[in-house]
């Protein structure tokens, strides 16, 4: 079937008083997720990340200083195109409805530009960072974080969020030295992932309290309940997961066309990552615009206007798992 221009179909029915939009996934959550720059050039150097440094024994008395040296990496972002979203209302359609349509215009183009700016969140999480002195050399993502489908299963077994893969990110984390007691760990996990939490008794019963006569592990019933109460997941081995459908081109068109949300198998890429792991450079925010267009018999257009991108400044911040 289909689908017809809006304006086609909406001039001619009279609303019931109300205006909704199609079900899509609630934009504006991803972006505060990262460390925050403003940029007015052509590039922003969003860090200088210094090596480590160990002090070393004098061993002669009235010796020669030892200089010490650090490598130090530069990381920039790159600003990209502008992005617009700008639809047009005919003074006839307008007329025709008992709803004005200026209302629900304004609130979708507003919709569009944050679901955009996620869309280049997910986009500067998995693609390439760049680093160097003028910022042209290319950082693919660690391959050492990304943790298989099959992870703990027999080989080709790919299996969906498990205990065994919670538990390896906690641990890699930990590898890389993040500080999970200062920066909490984030991941995104889709409505499958959702499902696999709640076959994991752990996470359903997720404290437990020792109980040495009967050498067993008791769950404490109010938190037992909770997850399946209300259905919604709640932090587990320190990490917060927020339910995001992002492998849905729908709603983050640009990373699904780039196929970057699965693998070569289809399995979901579930992002796991520090806030301080990401930056989000942003040369404009959002703008609108709303003109009476001489040039279109007069019809208002309502546009919108941003310009941000995202990436990784520690590739040690930020993880995958893979999930079938």
């Amino acid at each position: 079937m289909a689908i017809e221009n809006w304006a086609d179909t909406t001039r001619t029915v009279e609303y019931e008083k109300s205006v909704e939009f199609q079900l899509n996934q609630q934009p504006g959550m991803l972006k505060p997720m990262a460390t925050q720059y403003n940029s007015t050039s052509s590039k922003k150097q969003i860090t200088d990340r210094f090596d480590d440094m160990y002090a070393e024994e004098i061993d002669e008395r009235n010796g020669d200083t030892k200089n010490t040296d650090t490598d130090v990496e530069r990381r920039w972002i790159h600003k990209p195109k502008r992005a617009s979203v700008a639809p047009l209302l005919d003074p006839d359609d307008e007329m025709s409805t008992e709803v004005g349509l200026r209302s629900p215009l304004a609130v979708g183009v507003a919709k569009a530009i944050r679901r955009y700016q996620d869309d280049k969140w997910l986009e500067g999480f998995y693609g390439p960072a760049y680093t160097g002195e003028e910022g042209l050399t290319s950082v693919p993502f660690k391959s050492a974080n990304i943790i298989a489908a099959d992870f703990g299963e027999t080989a080709g077994t790919h299996v969906g969020l498990t205990l065994k893969k919670l538990r390896q990110v906690r641990k890699l984390a930990r590898q890389r030295f993040v500080d999970t007691q200062a920066e909490q760990l984030n991941m995104l996990i889709t409505a499958e992932e959702v499902d696999d939490l709640f076959e994991i008794d752990q996470f359903l019963n997720s404290r437990y309290n020792p109980d040495s006569q009967r050498r067993r592990y008791t769950p404490m019933s109010e938190d037992a309940k909770q997850a399946l109460q209300d259905g919604e997941p709640s932090p587990f081995l320190g990490i917060v997961f927020w339910p995001v459908e992002f492998t849905n081109p729908k709603a983050f068109k640009r990373v699904n066309a780039a196929g970057l949300t699965t693998n070569g198998s289809g399995h979901r890429r579930c992002p796991v990552w520090v806030n301080s792991g990401m930056a989000f450079c942003t040369w404009l925010d959002f703008t609108t615009k709303v003109d009476e267009r001489a040039d279109k018999n007069h019809s208002t257009q309502f546009a919108a206007y941003t310009c941000g991108r995202a990436s990784r400044t520690n590739e040690d911040k930020c993880f995958i798992v893979e999930c079938n």
